[in-house]
């Protein structure tokens, strides 16, 4: 008995449910033939869509040749205008737009950059009438949502996408005039959302695609309603969910193309990454210096290498410079600017070489005109550096915020290091430029020593230092980094360098002109 109610209210349920879907279907259609009097009574209304001569002689299937009663199908209204042809209830429309798109897919024709530039509602309102061309729309926008959010998430590939995109603006963007008017367009909302202060604001590209989805799904079929709704793992959410560290990653990126894509190339000046800076006021300095670090797969400290001639020998290195220590607000800046230029034949720049021998670069000094064809990369293999060639070396590192590449392992032996230690030994202003760029990794106690005579005191931070330096000291005294004098006190050049404490843990030094 319970068994036959049961099945007695199940059938119950059925029948109301099919009376709903009756009386929304009849709905539908009721407000499609309205629709379609409304047109033919206006003489006008949407262009008829584009078909075949065989298709505007034959009558769309399911209409049996039926047209307005009032005025025939082809006709032309009081105004001239031909009038369209009445589609049949369910029939379908195919818009260009839907066959264009159906024809992508996320793997052999997929183009990031035409998908974030692609019209979205003309292909919703083109295949709403059809519910086979609504599912196979969905389907397409649930694989191409996968594939953006793989390769937008991922910071290796983000970085190879961001170096494209920035070779494409220093070839191109110093000679196109509507760079900064086209550009915005093409690169918004690629990682993340794209907002102009008090202006645009474009949502990111899988939140675009998601909303498109979720609207081909409500006007699709029931079946695939029901299926969204009882779906625990919805693809919309899947695709537009993220990580912390995943949604900085994105900020970071699209914040270094909004800045590409608002201002032209300049040669002869570094380019500030505005945006770049103003995340790093919102988000913290380190926690953006990290993403860098990971998108381009370099130090956490920079500068970050964008592009490097090894790998695009048609443009010059170009560094993402970090800001300053110490700097915040206004000052908290990021730049875009070149790093070592490349060297032509002869030891000059490529921008010098296209300079003619009595042309200047702007800011480029006239006393070491000289030396112009020693740099920091040539410097350790020429016999003889004078101190104008290292003070420009060191300046120029000092104002592009770099620092010096190591010595070569026999720097001592080198030219180069008896005129640097000359200048340490007698130049504050050369000790301070150099104490600010210093150079990569080791040699320790050369800087160790340029640091005790520019403070005149020093406490080792680490336990080996002590070692570092002294081996340093007995180099210049005797010439000899094993010699320990036994009172502990080292006199050259004008110096005299005391060691205060009784164990290595708690020396001291202190330094004092002589002279």
């Amino acid at each position: 008995m319970a068994d036959e109610l049961e099945a007695a209210r199940v059938e119950r349920e059925r029948e109301k449910r099919r009376a709903v879907e009756r009386l929304r279907i009849d709905r539908q259609r009721q407000a499609r033939r309205s629709e379609l009097a409304r047109l033919d009574g206006a003489g006008g209304g949407p262009a008829p869509v584009s078909r075949t001569d065989a298709e505007r002689e034959a009558p769309l299937e399911g209409s049996a040749g039926r047209s307005s009663p009032e005025r025939p199908a082809g006709s032309r209204s009081a105004s001239g205008e031909l009038v369209p042809r009445p589609r049949a209830i369910g029939g379908s429309i195919r818009r260009a737009e839907v066959e264009a798109f159906l024809r992508s897919d996320p793997v052999q024709h997929f183009d990031l950059l035409a998908l974030n530039t692609l019209e979205l509602l003309p292909i919703v309102d083109g295949a709403r009438h059809d519910p086979e061309l609504l599912d196979a729309v969905a389907t397409r926008l649930q694989g191409l949502m996968a594939r953006v959010k793989h390769d937008v998430d991922d910071p290796l590939t983000a970085g190879a996408f961001l170096r494209d995109q920035v070779v494409r603006w220093y070839e191109k963007s110093r000679d196109d005039a509507g760079w900064a008017e086209r550009m915005p367009l093409e690169w918004g909302g690629l990682f993340a959302e794209s907002r102009a202060t008090g202006g645009r604001i474009v949502p990111w590209i899988n939140v675009r695609l998601s909303a498109c989805r979720d609207r081909v799904t409500r006007e699709g079929r029931l079946a695939g309603r029901i299926r969204e709704r009882l779906s625990r793992d919805r693809p919309g959410r899947t695709a537009t969910a993220r990580t912390p560290s995943q949604q900085i990653h994105g900020e970071v990126a699209q914040a270094i193309l909004d800045d590409l894509a608002g201002r032209r190339r300049d040669p002869d000046a570094p380019f500030p990454l505005v945006r770049l800076s103003e995340l790093a006021v919102r988000r913290q300095l380190a926690t953006v210096n990290d993403a860098l670090a990971l998108i381009f797969n370099g130090p956490e400290t920079g500068p970050f290498v964008v592009l490097h001639p090894n790998r695009y020998p048609q443009c010059e290195e170009m560094l993402i410079r970090p800001p300053g220590p110490g700097s915040s607000g206004a000052a908290l800046a990021y730049t875009l600017a070149p790093g070592r230029h490349a060297r032509a034949a002869g030891g000059r720049s490529r921008g010098d070489a296209a300079r003619g021998p009595d042309e200047r670069a702007p800011g480029e000094e006239a006393a070491f005109e000289g030396d112009g064809e020693v740099d920091s990369e040539t410097l350790w293999d020429t016999p003889s550096v004078s101190k104008e060639t290292w003070v420009r070396v060191v300046g120029e590192a000092r104002r592009g915020r770099t620092r010096l590449d190591p010595p070569p392992k026999d720097y001592r032996t080198r030219g180069a290091f008896a005129t640097l230690r000359d200048l340490a030994l007698t130049d504050g202003e050369f000790r301070k430029a150099f104490l600010a760029v210093k150079w990569r990794g080791r040699p320790a106690g050369f800087l160790l020593l340029v640091g005790l005579l520019q403070k005149g005191s020093l406490a080792p931070e680490v336990a080996t230092d002590h070692e570092y330096l002294e081996a340093e000291l007995g180099e210049l005294v005797q010439g000899d980094s094993n010699w320990r004098p036994p009172d502990g006190v080292w006199s050259s050049s004008g110096w005299t360098v005391t060691r205060e404490g009784s164990r290595p843990g708690d020396y001291r030094y202190r330094a004092e002109r002589t002279e």
